[in-house]
């Protein structure tokens, strides 16, 4: 029954389209797949391999979001002004059109929710007026 399964794996291996040397060279390039040597990974279960690759796209995925932000900032303020000498009176282009990635949904609900607890900071009148000023640009985008 054993050697029954290692044929079957076998051949499974053979016919699939699963690439061991591409997984293991994906698992050595993100950052929880550094120490981890060949032995052991051809002794892990190929659903944790996966979920690290996962797991480390997903990380640079926002390392490169934060690293563009600025870029991403600067290009709205370009097309902004570009927009205004073409005669458009249209608002400012969001950031999250700009970002290599689409922004991660539980980090815009974050922002929106910092947003709101701005406006209501404001409201209530409870920050100086210069914080105000500088929070204007953060709250309006």
């Amino acid at each position: 029954m054993v050697s029954e399964r290692i044929a079957f794996l076998r051949q499974y291996l053979a016919t699939s389209e699963l690439d061991l040397l591409q997984a293991y060279s994906e698992l050595r390039a993100c950052p929880a797949g550094t120490d981890i040597p060949r032995e052991q990974f051809l002794r892990m279960p190929l659903k944790l391999i996966y979920e690290l690759i996962r797991f480390g796209a997903e990380q640079q995925k926002r390392s490169a979001n934060i690293n563009s932000i600025t870029t991403a900032r600067l290009a709205g303020i370009i097309i902004s002004i570009a927009k205004s000498f073409g005669g458009d009176k249209g608002g400012d282009v969001p950031i999250d059109v700009l970002l290599p990635f689409p922004a991660n949904e539980d980090a815009n609900s974050f922002v929106m929710e910092t947003r709101e607890i701005f406006k209501s900071l404001i409201k209530q009148r409870k920050l100086p007026v210069s914080v105000i000023a500088s929070l204007s640009k953060v709250i309006s985008t």
